[in-house]
């Protein structure tokens, strides 16, 4: 699987949200509103999600789209944090 990832805006000192990026899979499909998340727990990516009301009222965060196997998510987050890495390690020079 080919991922090419853009950042497009980096959060320093904001807290677990660390940036949002734009991803394409295979020059064929394209990912927006991607959120990279870091917290104690670990580092993940937050898929563009929609808020929707279960039957009770409740609100529920739905992904829009995701990696439907685990080394499919693997790679897709070490893209897009390798990326992420890449524009803080420029930013600090």
């Amino acid at each position: 699987m080919q991922i090419r990832v853009k950042i497009h805006k980096v959060f320093q000192n904001t807290g677990a949200m660390k940036a949002v990026a734009s991803v394409t899979v295979d020059e064929a499909f394209a990912i927006h509103g991607v959120k990279l998340i870091e917290t104690n727990a670990g580092r993940f990516a937050s898929m563009p999600n929609e808020i929707r009301k279960d039957k009770d009222g409740n609100e529920v965060h739905r992904d829009v789209c995701h990696p439907v196997s685990s080394s499919a998510r693997k790679e897709f987050e070490d893209a897009l944090f390798a990326a992420y890495d890449e524009v803080v390690a420029v930013k600090a020079e």
